[in-house]
């Protein structure tokens, strides 16, 4: 069986074309192309991988941070609402000091305004303390000033309404009097 011969058509088909040189190496790239190319791309993406990491990161951080801040001053306008009726609870303390009988009135309102302060206090809300203090416009804001023979220039003389710092942020500023120095002869 190997005599045998194939017939033509089968010896021609598995005869090699003949191929010029020049159409193979000028078109397709030798393997050690190929691995330098593959490499570039590698590094590209890992490069864009991980600055994508460092974004998100960054964006995962400020929006943390973000809301911190929301959660920290979140109660402010319930302490802004809160405090008209401190004002009020106040004057009334004042009002019931100058009348005769009403001991019992002012007791009571001094132990609501004292409530309210606890009250605020829990929620880390502090007053500020601006009597005989000199002027900061960040923690007061002066409604008037007024000579004083008693107090440097630039000094509080009279608060007229407390403010109220909530952490480190001022909710509202103590509306004050402040001395002009010495009435002038």
């Amino acid at each position: 069986m190997a005599d045998m011969e194939q017939p033509e058509e089968i010896q021609n088909q598995t005869e090699e074309i003949p191929v010029e040189e020049s159409e193979v190496t000028d078109e397709a790239p030798t393997v050690e192309e190929q691995l330098q190319s593959a490499i570039s791309e590698r590094d590209e993406n890992q490069d864009r991988f991980l600055r994508s990491q460092a974004e998100l990161d960054n964006v995962r951080k400020r929006h943390q941070k973000e809301m911190e801040l929301l959660r920290q001053y979140a109660a402010a306008p319930f302490i802004q609402d809160l405090l008209p009726a401190l004002d009020n609870l106040k004057r009334a303390v004042d009002a019931a000091e100058s009348a005769d009988q009403v001991g019992d009135l002012k007791q009571g309102v001094e132990m609501v305004a004292k409530q309210l302060l606890d009250v605020l206090s829990k929620h880390n809300v502090t007053p500020i303390d601006a009597l005989g203090k000199p002027f900061d416009p960040n923690l007061h804001e002066a409604l008037q000033q007024m000579p004083s023979d008693e107090h440097p220039p630039m000094t509080v003389i009279q608060e007229l309404e407390q403010g109220f710092i909530l952490n480190d942020r001022v909710v509202r500023p103590t509306k004050v009097i402040v001395s002009s120095g010495p009435a002038e002869g």
